[in-house]
């Protein structure tokens, strides 16, 4: 075998370990916000005082709380789906779909990854891409709505018995919370993205 090979398979083999911590793990994610916020806190404590300096850093310091938010948002959706959403499922007896929601989990992944690297620019950039996340968050929410929770609630309504309903009670406390949240960040000053259409009745 060679080298080449060698490295490919293990590197193979390290996503592969990765991924099966990720599914023995679905509130790893948390522990991450932790330091994540510790770190925007920082920075906002940074930026607190620079205030005296102008209105630059006064506008920093909104961008920096505005982003722990969107980041919060995210791990909490993530983490919501991955525990409860998956719970709900198996309570019901019904299949959870892991590729479908490791899909859906990993683009929340990849917004977490963007959010995190704005603290870094700022002016227009930062502003741009922030309101692409947003967008994008949105989408993601929209698809987990449309094709895991519906489908889900859709099938409870039909049971004529019900099944063990914490962990979906729970989902659907969470779930809606978080879209009451998510829908003041979605509010632009020329345009208004709705999420409230998501909201578990």
């Amino acid at each position: 075998m060679s080298e080449e090979e060698t490295k490919t398979e293990e590197g193979a083999a390290g996503a592969a370990e990765e991924e099966n911590l990720r599914r023995e793990d679905p509130v790893g994610d948390l522990s991450e916000l932790e330091k994540i916020k510790k770190e925007l806190e920082a920075e906002k404590i940074k930026a607190a005082k620079e205030l005296e300096e102008g209105e630059d850093e006064e506008e920093d310091l909104r961008e920096v709380d505005f982003l722990q938010k969107l980041i919060t948002l995210s791990v909490q959706f993530d983490h919501h789906v991955g525990v409860y959403l998956m719970a709900g499922y198996i309570d019901c007896g019904l299949k959870y779909d892991s590729r479908l929601s490791d899909a859906y989990l990993k683009h929340l992944n990849s917004l977490q990854g963007f959010l995190r690297l704005l603290e870094k620019v700022d002016g227009v950039t930062r502003e741009t891409v922030t309101k692409d996340c947003i967008i994008r968050l949105r989408g993601v929410i929209q698809d987990i709505h449309k094709h895991m929770v519906k489908p889900l609630f859709k099938e409870v309504d039909l049971m004529k018995k019900k099944p063990n309903m914490e962990n979906l009670d729970n989902f659907k406390r969470e779930w809606n919370e978080r879209l009451i949240d998510l829908q003041g960040a979605c509010d632009f000053e020329y345009q208004v993205l709705d999420v409230k259409n998501y909201i578990v009745d």
